[in-house]
């Protein structure tokens, strides 16, 4: 190799290497104070999900309603941040994060002969996550519950009491429901 490529391809590298580290260093820089840290404390906190139909009837409409309760209070859990994973046969049919602001979570699985799921709500650059419109829900569009069988629910909170409280470890709920045709 000519000594004269080789200082420049080492050059090349070396402004390389700097501009990435520098890039790196601006994305994580945080703005402000960062995120209060979340405390469970001594809270018992539990996870209602009502499925209407209770049995899905595959090529139907369906809702899910969900919130968290502090079960020492009895209070619903404001500001929660919900990463929602709907799977039939280990196959991932949704997964997506939400959030509400007043704790209760809204969807309505619309079905239609779309070939993929449309999530319709609002993105909230605060939480990352798709909030409901103002009609308070979030309709997802398409073929999520579609074949008869059982589908697994997981739902997995990341966020309590404030838009940007990070849980240290999320909380993980699991949950199955059916769908047939009776």
């Amino acid at each position: 190799m000519n000594k004269s490529y080789g200082i420049v391809l080492l050059s090349a590298l070396f402004i390389l290497t700097a501009l990435i580290s520098t890039t790196d260093s601006l994305f994580a820089q945080h703005h402000g104070a960062p995120p209060p840290m979340a405390t469970l404390g001594d809270r018992n906190i539990s996870m209602d999900l009502l499925i209407e139909p209770m049995n899905i009837i595959p090529g139907k409409d369906a809702q899910l309603t969900m919130h968290l309760t502090d079960e020492n209070t009895g209070q619903k859990i404001q500001h929660v941040t919900y990463r929602l994973t709907i799977a039939k046969d280990d196959q991932v049919k949704l997964s997506e994060f939400f959030h509400s602001h007043t704790g209760d979570l809204n969807i309505v699985a619309r079905n239609s002969n779309s070939s993929h799921l449309t999530v319709g709500g609002t993105f909230d650059v605060l939480t990352n996550a798709i909030v409901p419109d103002p009609a308070a829900k979030i309709v997802i569009n398409g073929p999520l519950f579609t074949e008869v069988g059982k589908y697994n629910i997981d739902a997995e909170v990341t966020t309590i009491d404030n838009d940007k409280t990070d849980l240290p470890t999320p909380l993980v709920y699991h949950f199955t429901t059916n769908s047939s045709t009776m």
